[in-house]
């Protein structure tokens, strides 16, 4: 197989000879050293034979010798096949382009798409990968994903995993991690666990230091819960100073008022529609609109980006921008309070819930008309882990120092 493909790339000539004197013409080619292959004779004074180029060449000047006559059958192999397509310009210079843009294509990264957590700032991290030369259109060799990885946990600290996965010319960064944790006092300081706001007390649970209420007790904002100065457990003990921790259930009371004008301002669309449109090659953009868009609070943009892909893999660095607009106009419209309510509810008691740490038990809400606005007053009843670290200025008792002093 291999032998064929290379004779066709050398080039074959099959030929025709015809004469009283193929014998001679059969001794002349073995004395020249010229190969005929594929050999059919068809008649007595005509045999076919398939010569290779350089062969069919030598054979045209002893032919004068044999009395035979040589005749072209048929052409086939490379070289005659580039003969032939050489006046074709167009056909060579696609060739080419489609060659050059084959080796763009698989040589830079023409596509960047994001896995990043909400808990980090997706533009901050891109503006980093940016400064490092992470771009579209950067060459692949250039990417060292281990060095742009360590440099990206140092300037990212709250990234707990970070990769880049390069697929094709796509390339695809994945970012986990989670806000900043809240601030933890020293393991070894000595501190209290006091009230963060109202409430009843329901349930204590002291993991260290001493419990300063329990279930019934009112408590207030400030008040501290579990002490950092431990009472003696025997007679004739010491005080001692830990770090209290611990958590306090309780039953807590939240008020809230919230106000929502009943005349509003709302969409007419007309039915006019705009499309924009503009081709990105790369970092270029080519808009096929004049200005920078249409300017004004009358109308919705949206913008869709549709990328061309050969393969998942492989990614043309091309893409067609559509900017759509839909014109409205504006126009009063007037609600009632009862209209309003079940949004202002749902808005009051999600916002107060996320700062809850429990559950809500039960709600009462008022809702009035008052100077053109719905006014809402939400009492929320829940049930919540009221307890917060915080340093413990107590000293230990005079009485227990004068004690430790007697021999």
């Amino acid at each position: 197989m291999i032998g064929r493909l290379w004779l066709l790339a050398c080039g074959q000539v099959r030929v025709r000879v015809t004469g009283a004197s193929l014998t001679r013409f059969l001794n002349l080619c073995a004395a020249q050293g010229i190969t005929l292959r594929q050999m059919d004779r068809t008649a007595w004074n005509e045999l076919h034979a398939t010569l290779s180029i350089r062969d069919f060449r030598m054979l045209r000047r002893h032919m004068g010798r044999t009395g035979c006559r040589v005749h072209i059958l048929r052409k086939r192999g490379l070289p005659f096949l580039a003969a032939r397509l050489r006046p074709r310009t167009a056909l060579w210079g696609g060739a080419v382009f489609a060659a050059a843009l084959c080796w763009l294509l698989g040589t830079h990264v023409w596509a960047i798409q994001t896995e990043i957590a909400p808990a980090i700032d997706e533009t901050a991290v891109m503006q980093q990968l940016s400064e490092m030369g992470v771009r579209i259109g950067m060459p692949i060799k250039k990417l060292n994903t281990r060095q742009i990885r360590w440099k990206m946990m140092q300037l990212q600290p709250n990234i707990t995993f970070f990769s880049l996965n390069l697929r094709g010319n796509s390339l695809t960064v994945v970012a986990y991690g989670s806000t900043d944790p809240p601030e933890v006092l020293d393991e070894h300081a000595i501190t209290k666990v006091v009230a963060a706001r109202d409430g009843v007390v329901t349930q204590v649970r002291a993991l260290e230091g001493q419990p300063m209420v329990r279930a019934g007790d009112a408590v207030q904002t400030g008040d501290t819960l579990i002490s950092g100065l431990v009472e003696p457990t025997r007679e004739g003990g010491k005080y001692r100073t830990a770090h209290a921790r611990g958590t306090v259930q309780a039953y807590t009371t939240h008020t809230v008022q919230a106000a929502r004008p009943l005349t509003e301002q709302s969409k007419r669309y007309t039915g006019k529609i705009r499309h924009q449109y503009a081709l990105v090659m790369g970092n270029k953009r080519l808009n096929f609109y004049i200005g920078s868009g249409i300017t004004g609070g009358t109308c919705d943009k949206i913008v869709t980006t549709r990328h061309f892909w050969l393969s998942d893999s492989v990614v043309l660095p091309v893409a067609l921008v559509t900017q759509t607009y839909t014109f409205y106009e504006r126009e009063p419209t007037t609600r009632t309070a009862e209209d309003v309510r079940v949004d202002m509810l749902s808005r009051a008691l999600g916002e107060t819930a996320a700062d809850i740490d429990g559950m809500v038990t039960s709600h009462s809400e008022t809702l009035t008309e008052q100077n053109g606005a719905a006014v809402l007053h939400l009492t929320i009843h829940a049930e919540e882990q009221i307890g917060t670290e915080a340093v413990d200025d107590s000293t230990v008792p005079e009485e227990n120092v004068e004690m430790e002093q007697v021999p």
